[in-house]
């Protein structure tokens, strides 16, 4: 999702470091600083010259501190007038706007909007800056930004092969000859068709996030100046091995790793791609690779990349998991709950914390949605409902407060005329307008 008027178009961009449970004032760069790192962008995209994707990717910033919603800006706004300081402008982003590495339509301008403290590795800061500058320009390069629940990605099934695949995709960057590369860029897509095999929507939803988070991703790395793009690419790949939810977060280390293999074997690929195909299908037509999805490949695949090790864990993680999503269950789904509506709401949220909780939606550990009732903040599990349109949480022990209602986990800040009602399932409540 990327920020712009909201709905599908809040992207919480590179692995989103979303509101810390305490949040804490971050010092807003002097102008010097923030000067720096607009400097930095402007030179990283003047570089790429839209030789990337056609257009430019430079434009509008915005560095901004979660907890007070402070801001440097690179220009002035043009509906209303900024504070000016030297080369930079300063102000205060409205409550109702989310706050995260993402794109946002704001004051007359699209931004890129980018969280303080930025990284300080110098790469990974210019991985993120042009990351977060592709979001700004892909509607209009026909990649529209998507949304696309991932229930395969938390069963153990899915998850093991998607770790091969990780596993594949590594050994890939790492080859030292064609032919290994061409095996393990094989064998990954073995991973990926078995898989895809066992969930039939899974080609659909997995293809989608790889055109928006894998594609940003892809475009932040190969325009960062990285002398060392494959090893540094190989080494985020092994680091995705271990992460412990994949539903928002595959495409972050997938769509890089296929992206840039497609620039080994097909230099030109970006130009001619229809905005459709899948990047492992565009990958498999480049290198003549019919991908298997029989167990038979599987197992052959999975011996080169630890297929017992990797089963052996997520065997454990699913015993885990069961108790986990049944507590979940009990919560959000069977006991009483607060439900919002958010269809048309801005959000922002951590894509490392997204449990599926398949058929109601999927349940986010962090996550804020602000709508014209108000805002709903929540650090303690929020059940967003599969169609993006109902926000629940724990009702359990709820008290107002002078703002709203707080409850374990959420803090509801209800906008003036706004009132909770009983909801259509007894101990369940909703809001209203007052009349």
């Amino acid at each position: 999702m990327r920020a712009g008027s909201g709905r599908l178009r809040n992207r919480i961009g590179l692995l989103l470091l979303a509101l810390p449970s305490v949040a804490f004032a971050q010092a807003l760069p002097d102008a010097s600083a923030a000067g720096a790192v607009f400097q930095r962008m402007q030179q990283l995209c003047v570089a790429d010259d839209g030789k990337a994707w056609g257009v430019s990717l430079c434009g509008p910033v915005l560095l901004v501190d979660p907890a007070s919603r402070q801001f440097v800006a690179s220009m002035d706004g043009t509906d209303t007038a900024l504070e000016r300081d030297g080369p930079v402008f300063r102000g205060r982003l409205p409550d109702s706007m989310p706050v995260a590495n993402t794109a946002v339509g704001w004051n007359g301008r699209t931004w890129t909007m980018l969280m303080l403290p930025l990284p300080e590795d110098p790469v990974a800061r210019s991985i993120l800056l042009m990351h977060e500058a592709w979001h700004r320009i892909q509607a209009g390069i026909g990649l529209a930004a998507a949304h696309a629940d991932q229930d395969q990605l938390e069963t153990e099934q899915g998850r093991t092969a998607l770790r091969l695949e990780l596993r594949a995709l590594a050994a890939a960057m790492e080859a030292t000859s064609a032919e290994q590369r061409r095996q393990a860029s094989a064998d990954a897509m073995t991973f990926r068709a078995w898989r895809q095999a066992r969930y039939p929507e899974a080609a659909a939803a997995e293809d989608a996030m790889e055109r928006h988070e894998g594609i940003a991703e892809y475009t932040g790395r190969i325009l960062a100046q990285d002398d060392a793009l494959e090893s540094r690419l190989a080494a985020h790949l092994r680091r995705g091995d271990a992460v412990t939810a994949y539903a928002r977060s595959f495409a972050y280390y997938t769509g890089p790793a296929y992206g840039v293999l497609l620039d080994r074997a097909a230099p030109g690929w970006r130009s001619g791609w229809n905005r459709k195909d899948g990047l492992p299908q565009l990958l498999a037509a480049v290198l003549g690779v019919q991908a298997e999805a029989g167990d038979a490949a599987f197992q052959r695949a999975g011996a080169r990349h630890g297929l017992a090790e990797v089963e052996a864990g997520e065997d454990a993680r699913a015993r885990h998991q069961a108790g986990v999503v049944a507590a979940l269950r009990t919560r959000l789904v069977d006991g009483p709950v607060l439900v919002v509506p958010v269809n048309g709401a801005s959000f922002s949220f951590d894509p490392n914390r997204v449990t599926p909780l398949p058929p109601q939606g999927s349940v986010y550990g962090v996550i804020r949605a602000a709508a014209a009732w108000g805002v709903l903040e929540v650090r303690g599990d929020g059940l967003l409902s599969t169609d993006w349109k109902r926000l629940s949480v724990a009702h359990t022990g709820a008290r107002q407060t002078t703002a709203g209602w707080e409850g374990d986990g959420w803090v509801l800040n209800l906008a003036p005329g706004w009132m909770l009602q009983p909801g259509a399932r007894q101990g369940d409540w909703t809001l209203r307008r007052q009349e």
